[in-house]
């Protein structure tokens, strides 16, 4: 019996593996004769714009001429570049395809426009196989706007206060006149007031000579080389000299005082002392009355060296009057306010022009922009303001810092005397962007750096005590400046 069920039992084993076999094969045979599946239908993305320059949207985009760099995700091609377009009367000179940025030329743009790039779909692709078209590109930028011309009344400035005028301070004004609002003219103060130690090195370091030299009269009544630097006025060749080579000449005078009278140590007159005061000045049978004229007498008479040698001179008296609106005047000549200083001005100017018959002179008044370290509201600066009828030239001294933006300080002084007068920087430390006087709408008619010395030498800075800069110009920043195309140098002069 046991074998007989053992027999029984591989038999049947034997039928069960040949089952199984039998259905594995037949399933083999069934899955091998499904049909092949179609291939996957996934396309692969389309590249992907990350980034362009100009930015969408971009504004006060500078220059007739641009390079549109668009960055994607992935390499790219670029086909039918024909139909890339530019909107307006601007032109695409060239589309190229680089690796994973596409570069547009466009040139003839114009100042103050708005502008579209236009790249319709599927022009730009990637290199994959079954990737999907790019859609539409659109870049929208603008282009800065030319600068608008300030408001000036020209009417008033065809002609210099004095009537009578010389031939050469005319052809002067004329000049400066000629290319207000379109070029500025450089100008440093030549040195210690009566030699151009400064503005020759300022040339030597630059290559470019300043078309304006300054000139003080600072010293005036101090003994002819009482210390080195003290000149003697009298002697007028370092002004013919600078003349004679094409130069502008600006002259101003630190007007120094004695404290008290019959006071004779020069040492302790001063430009700032108050015991003076204009109001004495101007009062009949006073000392300092008769101190002032005899001042006044003896300018006058270096003015007419100048005069009668056929030299023009930009005359700028009582400088920076005002002081600070807020915190107080610093010279002299300020101390009494502002009603006694344009008197002052006037008794100058009328003594000047018609009793001493100076003809040669071109008034240049300076005003003060700062109230309390603020910018001034314009009824500050009109307030001390001679008067159109006296002022030829309105000046403003600057010693901000070298990126400070220019376009209000320039209209509160334009402002101020309503648009008719010519408006320069009369004095500064730091040099300001030369491209920013007329891209901001402050187009100086020129503008004059005040020099500095160390150990006796001229250099291009200040420093204070401590060892900080009050201001610090290096060579390169003069030879942007008088490199600049807006910038009239003493080579550009003819007179």
């Amino acid at each position: 019996m046991a074998g007989s069920a053992r027999h029984l039992f591989n038999i049947k084993s034997m039928k069960i593996v040949r089952n199984t076999l039998i259905i594995t094969t037949i399933a083999s045979l069934i899955a091998g004769c499904k049909p092949e599946e179609a291939p996957s239908t996934t396309q692969a993305e389309a590249p992907v714009l990350l980034s362009s320059t100009p930015s969408d949207g971009a504004t006060d985009l500078q220059g007739s001429e641009i390079t549109a760099e668009l960055i994607f995700d992935q390499n790219i091609r670029c086909s039918a570049t024909a139909s890339v377009t530019i909107s307006g009367e601007a032109k695409i000179d060239r589309v190229f395809a680089g690796t994973n940025n596409l570069l547009v030329d466009i040139s003839s743009l114009a100042p103050g426009q708005g502008y579209t790039l236009t790249i319709p779909a599927g022009i730009i692709r990637g290199f994959k196989e079954n990737q999907k078209e790019t859609p539409a590109i659109s870049l929208n930028f603008s282009t800065k706007a030319a600068p608008v011309e300030t408001h000036y009344d020209r009417d008033p400035m065809q002609s210099l206060t004095n009537k009578d005028a010389s031939e050469g301070a005319s052809k002067l004004y004329a000049f400066l006149l000629e290319n207000y609002g379109k070029k500025t003219l450089s100008g440093a103060m030549g040195g210690t007031a009566w030699e151009t130690s400064y503005t020759d090195m300022i040339s030597n370091l630059t290559g470019k000579y300043p078309a304006i030299v300054g000139f003080d009269y600072l010293f005036n009544n101090w003994p002819p080389k009482h210390w080195p630097g003290c000149p003697d006025y009298s002697d007028i060749t370092p002004v013919k000299k600078a003349w004679e080579a094409h130069n502008i000449i600006q002259i101003g005078w630190h007007w120094c005082v004695p404290p008290a009278e019959g006071t004779t140590d020069i040492n302790n007159y001063s430009y700032n002392t108050k015991a003076f005061g204009v109001k004495n000045a101007l009062t009949e049978g006073t000392w300092q009355n008769a101190e002032m004229k005899k001042q006044l007498a003896q300018i006058a008479g270096y003015l007419t060296l100048l005069r009668d040698a056929g030299i023009p001179v930009l005359f700028r008296p009582l400088h920076e009057a005002a002081g600070d609106y807020g915190w107080g005047a610093w010279f002299w000549w300020g101390y009494d306010g502002a009603e006694a200083c344009k008197q002052l001005w006037r008794y100058m100017h009328d003594m000047f022009t018609n009793e001493y018959k100076l003809n040669n002179l071109i008034w240049v008044w300076t005003v003060q922009t700062s109230d309390k370290g603020q910018l001034a509201g314009v009824d500050k600066l009109e307030e001390w303001y001679p008067g159109d009828e006296y002022c030829d030239i309105v000046g403003a001294d600057l010693y901000v810092a070298k990126n400070t933006t220019q376009s209000q300080i320039f209209q509160l002084v334009n402002d101020s005397v309503k648009g008719k007068k010519i408006v320069v920087i009369s004095e500064f430390g730091n040099l300001l962007d030369i491209d920013g006087f007329f891209e901001e709408d402050a187009p100086w008619g020129y503008f004059m750096n005040w020099c500095n010395f160390e150990n006796g030498n001229p250099v291009l800075y200040a420093k204070n005590s401590d060892g900080s800069y009050v201001w610090n110009n290096s060579v390169e920043d003069w030879k942007a400046a008088l490199g600049n195309s807006h910038t009239l140098n003493r080579n550009d002069i003819s007179l």
